[in-house]
This record gives C-alpha cells, structure tokens and sequence, in this order.
C-alpha cells in the first residue's frame, strides 16, 4: 500500500474515525484504525471497539498501490495531527511490519497490527428505516442528551430515547430520574410505522461531533442490534441499548399552581453565581432556593463552610399561587438555562407546588420542554 494525501485532509478523516477504536487492552485489534485503500473507494478508514462502529471515506487522494494496513488508532491520530501542511505519503512496508510516513524531507514510521483480523462491521444486512434533516437531529441530541444518567443501574437512563410514536412524528427523550428532556419533530416524507431505540450518550456525542447545521438528510437503518447514521461517505454504527423505557409522558406535570415568565439571560447569571458557593455538606448537592411572590424573586445559595449568595430577580410575571419555596439543582438548572439563552428572551416556568416537578420551555415554542424534579432541604 502507497498513498499521497494532504495533511489536512488525512487529519479531518482520521479525526472523524479514531475515536471509536478502543482503548482498553482486552483485544489488541479493536485499538487499530484500519485504512483501506482502492482505486474505486478511495481512502477508507474503519474504526470500532463492537459498541460503536465509524466508517469514513475520501477521494482526494493519490492511490499509487491500492493495499490495506492496521495502526493504533489513538497514536496514529496524535502523530498526524501534528504533521506540517503539505502532502503525506503513507506507505507500508510488509518486510519490517510498519507503516512508514513521509513528509517533506522529514519521515517518521508506526508499527503494525500483523495478521489480524480485523471485524467486519455488519452493513450488509442493513434496512433503511427514516431520514431526518441533520439539523435537526442535532438540535435535537443537543437538548436532550443532557439530562442522560451517567451511570445508573437500569441501563436504559444512560442512552436517548427515539420514539416514533405514531406515522409522522418523533420524540426524542432523556432522562436520569431527577430531569427530563423532551424534544418533538413531525416527519417529512414517508410515514414510518411506530417504532423506539436507545442509543448510548458515547454514540449521541460522535453525532455531534460529525452533523452538520443544515438541511441534509442523515439516514437511518438497523442491522442486528445496531442502529446506522449514515451521510454521504460517513457512517457511525452504534450498539442499542435493550431495555423497556419507562412511560416518560407520565412524569410530564400537566396541571400547575404556579406559573412565571422569566428573563433568560438574568436568571442565567444568577444561576451562575449561585453555582460558586461550594457543595452543600448535608445535600453533597449543590443547589438553589427560589422564593417566589407576585413580582420578583428571591434567590439564595448557602454554604455552611463558605457563605451565601442572596440575589433579587424584579419583573416577573406570574399567575396562580404567590409565596412559594421551591429548590433545584443548581447545575441541573444551569443545564436548560444555558440552552434557552440562544433562543428565547424569556422562559416560562410552571411549578406543581413545592416537591412537585417543574416544566421548563421556551414560551413561544412547544416542541422542546424540560422536566426539573425539586430537591428536599431542610433550610
């Protein structure tokens, strides 16, 4: 294998492929970058740990003897990246088992994998099932992924929820039991039947890495247990998750006692401010108390071990029951806030009382909300 490419070129398509390859030490091949070279396909560059998958390919590139070779995907990446601009030869020599790379009058080489074998990522059994406008996919992850656990005991609080709940429209959920994010978008095109699938947050965050702000389609299709986002040469396979997600319209409040509008941008630095003071010791949460009445709002962090933040928000508008206590997680908070502030002057905040759950939106769109859970204080 011979290839001349661009450094800048060579660096956006490893960049877009490496981070799938694994980095634990259980499977030596699966921390390999596969690059595939043909007259036909161009460059082709395959990465997977068999939780996510990511296939990329490029035609700006001069194939001098089509072959194929495996590298560490992580060292591979880092060294490219590094590389002055101008073109890079990669060739491989069999003989000593490395890959040699060349540029200008300076070269360096990369050990190879030797007689691997490298899976297969499952294509071939691919059905296509929908498509959806890349920017919209991408408004939609980046405002519900947030609010996926970390970690949690039932596995299925750790992805993002796709739900076609009927011909045409598609809610897009996640939750970690304390928050909840909800997106909605009415499809265009071919009525799909009902249909739902989890995805790990791992694969939500290479999604964002790679959508782009634009009304091109990205396709979606299944094969085995594994779900495919695919877009011109770029493919990203990931793992579903199994389980059975909980009924989230449930956890959605539809009756309030206390309803305000709110500037975005204020309560947003207020927020932050709050954030400042230490995690409260009894809680090991840090949080906010809102205080509420008919036209402004008291706002209060405390932290035993390092003081108190009062802040007073004026012009509000309310509706329902006055003098209310309510707390939140201040971060948890923050998280939808900072959302908010890019799209909307104000936001509206709907409360169902003080230990029941808040639903937050954009007061002027209806497609997004966002479920906040108080916390228990005993101050």
């Amino acid at each position: 294998m011979k290839v001349t490419m661009e450094k800048r070129d060579l660096s956006s398509l490893t960049t877009l492929v490496y981070r799938a390859a694994s980095t634990k030490n259980t499977i030596p091949v699966l921390a390999g970058l596969l690059i595939e070279t043909s007259s036909d396909k161009g460059l082709v560059m395959t990465a997977t740990d068999m939780e996510i998958g990511i296939k990329a390919s490029s035609t700006s590139v001069e194939i001098i003897e089509p072959g194929s070779v495996l590298v560490n995907a992580h060292y591979f990446a880092d060294f490219i990246k590094l590389l002055p601009d101008g073109p890079v030869t990669l060739e491989l020599n069999k003989d000593k088992a490395k890959l040699n790379i060349t540029y200008g009058r300076s070269s360096g080489s990369i050990n190879i994998y030797r007689d691997y074998e490298y899976p297969d990522l499952p294509l071939e059994k691919m059905q296509a099932k929908m498509s959806i406008s890349q920017k919209i996919l991408k408004e939609a992850l980046r405002k519900t992924s947030l609010a996926a656990a970390v970690t949690h005991f039932r596995q299925v609080f750790t992805g993002v929820l796709f739900d076609i709940i009927d011909s045409n429209t598609l809610k897009v959920v996640a939750s970690d039991t304390h928050r909840l994010a909800c997106f909605s978008h009415t499809l265009d095109g071919v009525e799909t039947e009902p249909f739902r699938f989890i995805i790990p947050t791992r694969s939500v965050n290479e999604l964002l890495r790679i959508l782009d702000d634009n009304d091109e389609l990205i396709n979606i299709a299944f094969s085995e247990n594994n779900v495919i986002f695919a877009k011109d040469s770029f493919i990203i396979l990931s793992r579903l998750i199994e389980g059975q997600y909980p009924n989230y319209d449930q956890v959605i409040p539809s009756t309030f006692n206390t309803s305000f509008k709110v500037n975005t941008a204020v309560l947003a630095e207020t927020l932050e401010r709050a954030r400042t003071m230490p995690t409260d010791d009894k809680l090991k949460i840090q949080y906010v108390r809102f205080n509420i009445n008919e036209n402004e709002i008291l706002v209060n962090a405390y932290s035993e071990m390092m003081g108190e933040i009062e802040e007073v928000i004026e012009n509000i508008t309310l509706n329902g029951d006055t003098d209310v206590q309510i707390a939140f997680n201040t971060n948890y908070f923050l998280d939808v806030i900072k959302i908010f502030t890019s799209e909307c002057e104000e936001i509206q905040i709907q409360l169902s009382g003080a230990l029941g759950p808040a639903l937050i939106q954009n007061p002027k769109k209806d497609n997004y909300l966002y479920v906040l859970v108080p916390l228990r204080t005993n101050n």
